[in-house]
């Protein structure tokens, strides 16, 4: 299986990168339906010509459209003029299911996918006592149909809403298990189950190893409690592992670093606002855990916010990165919802870490390289981030 990807997602949570302050638009879409559906009639005369057209199409057209369909068109169509890979419209029942993808529960069946660069979905975790779980659905899993529809190709955040459903009904899945070569046909019954954000332990006695794997509203809180847990289980230095972490909010990012930082620069963003360029900057304030020895574990399925703490972490001085080059992705996207309910993404700024430099495109090349081979029979990652800890941990004694 190749190892490039273009997005990562939970197929039962999207997590969207995106500012929890930020209704960042140049133009209000709320306004542009009631245009559109002469709810007011006060159109601009920028506006007014779409109103004419889908009238005229949905009126008399040989193919029958309705205005809901017109409307639809219209957005997705200015959507595509961007040339922006990740602008996206929902409809209301897919937006629905993004929103609750925040609450920390769900329905659905309980993976982790991407989408590789030959368009196929790939199964990268499996979460734990979920019915993918039970399913024995396993890492390099090819998911190539769900309910008898083919999704090569097709968007991620299309494909969860098929994935997803309310607890108790069934979805078809055809699986290709790449490495036995073996076509496998599932019916899974989804179920209700929470969304663990992260999971830790204490190894070799005094090691702190956090999986962090999304970043969600309130995930920094949960963190820190998860700290002080682990330093009072006598864990001395704490490896924060996110790699396969696809990003999520941006503020939780801010809030992570800031529980490790004192002093700096986090994040610096860019962004247009009409005619005019916006700089924000994000600083850190004093925190909690600003002395223990810290390193980060990053692979190519890092991504956004993920590298947004791996790198200012590391331009900080205060951590080191062992693993993969990450993913690279360095913009911001805004999630709008619309009047109907339905929503839309796109990017609305670039982000830059404190030394100045974007991720986007590129990635982050850790300080320690270390690449997991598909055939690996233990985690040599993490097994080398171990070695670093026990390394800055000897230096404090």
């Amino acid at each position: 299986m190749k190892k490039n990807v273009l997005r990562v997602v939970i197929a039962a949570i999207v997590v969207i990168f995106t500012f929890s302050t930020g209704l960042w638009i140049g133009i209000s879409f709320d306004s542009f339906k009631k245009y559109v559906f002469n709810v007011n009639q006060n159109s601009t005369s920028e506006i007014k010509p779409i109103e004419e057209a889908i009238d005229l199409i949905s009126g008399s057209a040989l193919v029958e459209k309705s205005k809901e369909e017109l409307l639809k068109a219209a957005i997705e169509g200015i959507l595509s003029s961007l040339n922006d890979e990740h602008a996206e419209y929902f409809t209301a029942e897919e937006y629905k299911k993004i929103m609750e993808s925040y609450s920390g529960t769900m329905s659905g069946i309980g993976v982790v996918v991407t989408l590789d660069n030959e368009g196929r979905v790939v199964v990268v975790r499996t979460l734990s006592d979920t019915p993918a779980f039970y399913a024995s659905i396993t890492e390099g899993d090819i998911i190539t149909e769900v309910d008898g529809m083919d999704i090569k190709d097709m968007a991620l955040e299309k494909v969860v809403p098929m994935i997803k459903g309310e607890e108790g009904t069934d979805v078809d899945l055809t699986i290709y298990r790449y490495l036995e070569e073996e076509i496998i046909e599932l019916t899974i019954t989804r179920a209700k189950f929470v969304i663990p954000n992260l999971v830790s332990e204490v190894i070799e006695e005094d090691i702190g190893h956090i999986w962090y794997y999304a970043f969600q509203d309130g995930g920094a809180q949960q963190l820190d409690k998860e700290i002080q847990k682990l330093i009072e289980d006598g864990a001395k230095g704490l490896i924060l592992d996110i790699r396969y972490n696809p990003g999520g909010v941006v503020d939780d990012a801010v809030e992570v670093c800031d529980l490790f930082l004192d002093e700096g620069i986090i994040v610096t963003t860019r962004e247009r606002m009409e005619d005019k360029e916006i700089i924000g900057k994000y600083s850190a304030r004093e925190g909690k855990y600003t002395e223990i020895p810290l390193v980060i574990l990053i692979n190519e399925f890092s991504a956004s916010a993920s590298e947004m703490v791996a790198g200012a972490l590391r331009d900080n001085k205060r951590a080191i990165l062992v693993g993969e080059r990450s993913y690279g992705k360095g913009v911001v996207q805004l999630l709008y919802e619309l009047s109907d309910g339905s929503g839309i993404k796109l990017t609305t700024a670039k982000y830059f870490l404190p030394s100045g430099l974007s991720v986007d495109g590129v990635g982050i090349e850790p300080d320690i390289l270390v690449e997991l081979e598909p055939d690996a029979t233990e985690d040599i990652q993490l097994n080398r981030a171990v070695e670093e800890m026990k390394a800055l941990i000897s230096e404090i004694k």
